[in-house]
């Protein structure tokens, strides 16, 4: 229920999802990023400089993670045949995006010329800076670690593209070409050293000559950063120039992020900085304790995010705001419709009535436009319910707790025995003053559940109608599955990606600490890096962007298969493996929960805080559950 008011809101935001606009802009900046599944820049001192940075990366390149020992787990996955597959679609279909970012001949197909490029960035180590002084077009710089075959295989392709060699470049003792075209324009090219140098346009020269000059000093186009594989920093103000940010819920900071592994687990660490100090208060905990059950596959806990996020009027047009206060979410691992939410409140049973007088008629025509759903409000249970919804009907109620009121939402109704959650969870973040955000999950787990809920919730705002035609082409044209040589859906190929997931039963752990008025940082411990609703909307959204809008028909409705997920017609192809007795209570025997060993669920080891009491290091060694 909280998620419904969120998603009405952000449905009157229909600029911030067109995310054609946003690939066709920066997809080609993000390429090594978006196929690592990450972007996250380094170096936070050129960001708003005389450069214009907008958005800088260092990727230590697939090629070389595979022989790190902590990417075993992660190796294996991508070793998939489904994996492939997936892999196939997306870069088959960026391909096609970069080759019309770059305003090469739109008559030529580009998968054959670029999709070898784009698998040698992937597995490369690299190096990007983009950014510059037109708003019209994103310049860039990419520092890629080639061999002969592969450096001389991007000036062919270049040579092709743009039908004969360019004029002759030169900068501080390395050669090269250089295509002019109208509008400072230019694509160039240089080799140097060890390294293929190559960008758009004249906004970013200095950061060029600075690679170059790194390069011919050390042969690295910037210092090495020994623990980080990834490193990246995106001044998301600036970035605004060139993408559709307008609409963003979230307040737009300065981001540094690291990503480390260790043991066999990834931490990401992202410094936020804002560029105004934002008026946040740590607020004593409220915790619906005697509401949340247990063992379940995830738990987070908010605190008064609303300053962090640009103001809504529909929501703000509610008496009640669950994202103002605290809210506390959670969700069970016994089947996956178990997802609950509380906030707490004063005097519940009559801001329910008012809320009962306000929702339908303010949120039901958003719902209907997006998904014929409507909010009902039921007198005689004192219940808002959210009707129209497959298989479940999510209402909203008043819980009146020993430690307060609370309004308490649940997307199918609690079970009457109640098991009360460790004490050891609430140790994690009672307490802790800078805590914002609290976020753990089973992944394994979550990712079952989230594939089933993203059919049922309004996740995506409805696609537009006008980008049908080029969404069902590429559905036509999508490459068919080397298995069977039949032609695949991008839903089949993501789906199947998805279901072949057999995470191990290991924590996801993210926590959000104020260190100041202006400054936010970000912890993620995990085995995967990604949550799993992150990889269910991520993987749908890198299978369909190159189409146009999010497309809800792309989301698995009834058609997600799986361990534990019946789907309800067969799918386009056969799946990557035979499934065994799936059903909706197929969770009925899952993997240990992680903070429970016994029937009367004592933990066998905390979950993250307890590990250790610094914010920025609280999640380092974090035992691989």
């Amino acid at each position: 229920m909280p998620g419904m008011f969120l998603s009405c809101g952000l449905a009157k935001a229909p600029a911030f999802w067109q995310t054609k606009r946003l690939f066709m802009r920066i997809g080609n900046m993000f390429l090594a990023a978006a196929l690592a599944s990450a972007a996250f820049p380094f170096k936070a001192n050129a960001l708003g400089s005389r450069d214009a940075v907008a958005i800088q990366y260092s990727f230590d390149g697939a090629a070389d993670l595979a022989t790190n020992t902590n990417f075993g787990l992660v190796k294996a996955f991508f070793s998939t045949p489904p994996a492939r597959h997936f892999q196939d679609l997306v870069l088959d279909r960026l391909a096609g995006v970069f080759w019309n970012a770059l305003q090469f001949d739109p008559s030529g197909d580009a998968t054959p010329p670029l999709r070898p490029l784009l698998d040698d960035l992937l597995q490369a180590e690299s190096t990007g800076s983009f950014g510059g002084r037109d708003t019209n077009r994103m310049d860039f710089v990419l520092a890629a670690r080639l061999d002969a075959k592969s450096a001389a295989a991007w000036q062919s392709t270049l040579e092709s593209a743009l039908h004969g060699k360019g004029e002759p470049l030169k900068e501080q003792g390395f050669s090269g070409q250089r295509w002019n075209r109208p509008g400072n324009n230019a694509i160039w090219i240089l080799q140097a050293r060890d390294w293929t140098v190559a960008g758009r346009g004249e906004g970013l020269l200095p950061v060029r000559a600075e690679y170059l000059q790194h390069i011919k000093q050390s042969n690295r186009p910037v210092p090495v950063k020994k623990e980080s594989w990834l490193h990246a920093a995106v001044d998301w103000p600036l970035l605004a120039a060139w993408a559709p940010l307008s609409h963003c819920p979230f307040k737009l900071a300065r981001t540094i992020v690291d990503v480390t592994a260790s043991k066999g687990r990834l931490k990401a660490t992202a410094s936020v900085t804002y560029p105004e100090p934002v008026p946040w208060e740590p607020q004593p905990w409220s915790i619906p304790k005697g509401l949340v059950d247990s063992p379940f596959s995830s738990f987070t806990a908010a605190r008064n995010l609303a300053p962090y996020l640009h103001s809504n009027e529909t929501l703000s047009r509610l008496s009640s705001n669950p994202l103002a206060g605290q809210l506390f979410c959670w969700a069970l691992r016994t089947m996956p419709l178990l997802d609950y939410a509380a906030w707490p409140v004063t005097d519940a049973t009559n801001l329910l009535r008012k809320l009962g007088a306000e929702a339908p008629p303010l949120l039901n025509p958003i719902l209907k436009a997006r998904d014929q759903t409507q909010l009902s409000w039921l007198a005689k249970k004192d219940q808002l319910r959210w009707d129209h919804i497959p298989v479940t009907s999510p209402t909203l109620q008043a819980v009146h707790e020993t430690n307060g009121d609370f309004l308490f939402a649940e997307l199918f109704p609690r079970e009457p025995k109640h098991t009360p959650a460790p004490d050891q969870l609430w140790s994690q973040f009672e307490g802790h003053d800078d805590l914002v955000y609290y976020d753990w999950e089973v992944t394994s787990l979550r990712l079952l559940q989230w594939r089933l809920l993203s059919g049922l919730l309004p996740v995506f705002p409805p696609a537009d109608a006008a980008d049908a035609a080029v969404r069902q082409k590429a559905a036509r044209n999508a490459k068919p599955s080397p298995l069977d040589n039949q032609p695949q859906t991008p839903l089949a190929v993501t789906t199947a990606w998805l279901a072949s997931l057999g995470l191990p039963p290991a924590n996801t752990v993210t926590e959000v600490t104020r260190n100041s008025p202006t400054e936010l940082t970000v912890v993620r411990n995990s085995q995967f890096l990604f949550t799993g609703l992150e990889l269910v909307l991520l993987s749908h959204w890198l299978a369909d962007a190159p189409g146009g809008p999010p497309d809800l028909s792309l989301l698995p409705t009834a058609k997600v298969s799986g361990p534990g997920l019946p789907p309800a017609r067969p799918p386009p192809a056969p799946p990557s493996r035979p499934l065994s007795n799936p059903s909706v209570r197929g969770l009925s025997n899952p993997p240990p929960h992680p903070l429970s060993n016994s029937p009367a669920h004592s933990l066998s080891s905390p979950p993250v805080r307890a590990l250790s009491n610094s914010p920025a290091n609280s999640l380092s060694n974090a035992p691989p559950h």
